[in-house]
C-alpha cells in the first residue's frame, strides 16, 4: 500500500482566490498543495491549498488545526492531496472537494 487515507473535505475560499484561473485544470484526480500560511490574518492555522501556481482556497478553518501542526513541524512532504469532486454548478464553497492521504514511508 502506498498511501493512507487522511481526510476528506471541501475547499473553502474559492470565491476569494484563484480557482477562476485554472478551470481547465481543476478535474478529478488532479494532485495540489498544501502551503502554510502562518501570517494568515484571518485564521491563525491557515492552510492554502494550491493547483500548479494558482490558489484555489483553504482548508476549512474547522479542520484545519491539526494538519497545521503537522505542517509546522516540518511533516508536509508526507502529505498527498487530490480532487475528489470538481463541479463549477455548485455553490463556490461546495465546488471542490479533496481527499488527503499520507505517504508510506518509504526505507
Amino acid at each position: 500500500m502506498k498511501r493512507k487515507y487522511y481526510i476528506n473535505t471541501r475547499v473553502a475560499g474559492v470565491q476569494y482566490n484563484e480557482a477562476i484561473f485554472c478551470v481547465e485544470e481543476l478535474k478529478n484526480g488532479k494532485k495540489l498543495k498544501l502551503v502554510r500560511e502562518e501570517d494568515n490574518k484571518f485564521d491563525p492555522n491557515a492552510i492554502a491549498i494550491y493547483c500548479d501556481e494558482c490558489k484555489i482556497g483553504y482548508i476549512p478553518s474547522d479542520e484545519n488545526e491539526e494538519l497545521a501542526i503537522f505542517l509546522d513541524q516540518g511533516w508536509g512532504n508526507i502529505f498527498e492531496v487530490y480532487i475528489c469532486q470538481y463541479n463549477p454548478e455548485q455553490h463556490p464553497e461546495k465546488q471542490i472537494a479533496i481527499n488527503i492521504y499520507v505517504r508510506k514511508n518509504e526505507k
